[in-house]
């Protein structure tokens, strides 16, 4: 992974997720809205997000690009995660950048795949794997909040909970 840097860099506030994983590392900082003045629904979705990974001897950031409902579907999925440990949930945006897939084992165990491709569309890509258990699922829920709060979800967007998409 390559380091960018860019001003909005090193902000650092209260609109992060951050999940820990002995010593892997996956944060999102949620540092401002791309678009917010664009005349489409579509455009003032996006939000540009500082990801910081470290995942073994690998460690990198870059700057990433979610959408506000990429941000609110993962937080309602882990909001049903935490009373059904048998459900998943994905943090899918359409760039692909950073993909996180959690499965459940029914007993309050979760295991997270990780796939990062710093730039959309590449060959370059860092696959690993974290794990976490059902106590922390509360404080990433409460970190998600924070950022849609910051970072509603704008327009006419409807998001299907059952189908994990907008």
């Amino acid at each position: 992974m390559h380091n960018i840097s860019c001003d909005f860099m090193d902000t650092h506030g209260d609109t992060y997720l951050e999940f820990v994983s002995a010593q892997d590392t996956i944060r999102l900082d949620a540092i401002k809205l791309k678009f917010p003045d664009a005349d489409l629904d579509w455009d003032r979705n996006w939000v540009l997000t500082k990801v910081t990974i470290k995942a073994g001897v690998f460690s990198g950031q870059f700057a990433g690009e979610f959408m506000t409902t990429d941000f609110e579907l993962l937080k309602r999925q882990l909001v049903l995660l935490d009373t059904d440990f048998n459900n998943g949930a994905k943090f899918s945006p359409l760039e692909r950048q950073l993909i996180l897939t959690i499965t459940g084992d029914g007993l309050g165990q979760f295991e997270m795949e990780c796939e990062v491709t710093p730039e959309p569309n590449s060959r370059q890509k860092l696959t690993f794997s974290m794990s976490f258990d059902q106590t922390e699922i509360k404080s990433y829920v409460r970190q998600l909040d924070r950022i849609t709060k910051q970072f509603p979800v704008d327009g006419d967007f409807k998001i299907d909970d059952q189908q994990g998409s907008i």
